[in-house]
């Protein structure tokens, strides 16, 4: 199969310290394909694949087979990732994080959340989890204390927060139990930006103003989506005709995501439509099943509050 995308035959390497005679010094540069012992692959990009692999081989011990297909520098990230995006098209299990849409393995969210409980939460759309005590760190709350008094003296501050309650009560799994560790919320973080909800090392849900009007964009998995309404969410399009399309993806969300920017008049409607709430389950399940959030130290305790209605 690899051969259809332009990599040589694969090459056994296992019990290899180095690769250092299978290149030649002139041709290291490209994209590689690890092949592990028990038939998972890893696709990733070198500019020199011998030294690269001396690194994987620290890391994983079961490395069996090298596929290589050079590629001039400039085109290393582009053809890195459609390779990782052709190999999990096709089923392939992936040791890939960034780039791949599904988490591998077992995860720290897991220990919070049960595999069982996150299968009932996509299956039904009127599960929320909101139990369990919540995070508490006082220096947190006062270092962004003055921007949510700024926030609440804007001129959107009760629009953005009722969108907000909808969105996290809809798309956020173990509300209260992953806050700050899974998921954050910053609060007017940039100019023109109300906030933003992160999850692992992206942004899922952003409030903000263009041209004197508030918007919203929304970052989901798009598969949920094509399978109600096909491939070209033609019917989406006549149910929500104010939502555009900007189909823009973060690398950590993997291929299968697609974003919209929503009017505040329209934006509880489209989300809780059945299939794009479970768009954006999904997506967001997948990214806490790839880690915790990195933006953490961002995270807005006193908006959170208001979003979770403590008194």
């Amino acid at each position: 199969m690899l051969n259809e995308l332009g990599f040589a035959p694969p090459q056994y390497v296992e019990g290899r310290a180095t690769i250092a005679d299978m290149f030649k010094p002139d041709e290291r540069c490209g994209v590689y394909v690890l092949h592990f012992s028990n038939g998972e692959l890893y696709a990733g990009q070198a500019k020199d694949v011998t030294r690269r692999y001396i690194q994987h081989c620290h890391t994983h011990r079961d490395i069996a087979q090298i596929s290589f297909k050079p590629v001039s520098q400039d085109r290393l990230n582009e053809e890195e990732r459609s390779t990782i995006q052709e190999l999990e098209r096709r089923g392939w299990s992936l040791r890939n994080v960034i780039f791949t849409s599904i988490p591998k393995g077992d995860s720290d969210f897991d220990l919070i959340m049960p595999s069982e409980e996150q299968a009932q939460w996509l299956d039904d759309l009127a599960v929320v989890d909101n139990k369990g005590e919540r995070f508490v760190n006082p220096e947190l709350r006062r270092k962004f204390s003055g921007r949510f008094e700024k926030f609440m003296q804007s001129p959107y501050a009760n629009q953005v927060l009722d969108v907000l309650k909808v969105y996290v009560s809809t798309g956020i799994p173990v509300i209260r139990r992953g806050e700050v560790s899974f998921w954050c919320l910053s609060c007017m973080p940039k100019r023109n930006v109300y906030t933003r909800v992160n999850i692992y090392w992206q942004e899922v849900f952003t409030a903000f103003v263009h041209e004197k009007e508030l918007w919203f964009s929304l970052h989901m998995a798009r598969s949920p989506l094509e399978k109600e309404f096909g491939s070209g969410l033609q019917q989406l399009f006549a149910r929500h005709p104010t939502a555009d399309h900007i189909d823009h993806q973060y690398e950590p969300g993997g291929q299968d995501q697609t974003s919209f920017e929503i009017p505040m008049t329209t934006t509880k409607a489209f989300i809780v439509e059945p299939a794009v709430t479970s768009a954006i389950r999904l997506l967001d399940l997948r990214l806490m099943k790839k880690g915790p959030c990195i933006y953490g130290r961002f995270h807005c305790m006193d908006l959170a509050d208001k979003v979770l209605e403590v008194q």
